[in-house]
């Protein structure tokens, strides 16, 4: 993966995550839909993994950026 023109190594979970970001903040439904699962698991459930919680950094973009995309869902909605 390269970030900033750079080359870095990053696990694949990480990996898979970062891409459903970018694909769901380009409108993409299904993933916008797997984003707000992982969201809504990650702020009822203990993570399984003890041996490396989550960073703050990644917390704090994850908690501002669940409700925009809510936010967002709301506005697209078409009439039935």
């Amino acid at each position: 993966m390269r970030e900033g023109g750079r080359p870095r190594r990053i696990s694949k979970q990480r990996a898979l995550v970062k891409s459903l970001m970018a694909k769901a903040l380009q409108g993409d439904v299904r993933a916008t839909t797997a984003v707000l699962t992982l969201y809504a698991r990650l702020i009822t459930e203990p993570p399984e993994d003890e041996g490396r919680a989550i960073e703050d950094d990644e917390l704090l973009i994850i908690r501002r950026f669940g409700p925009r995309l809510l936010k967002s869902l709301g506005k697209k909605k078409t009439p039935t």
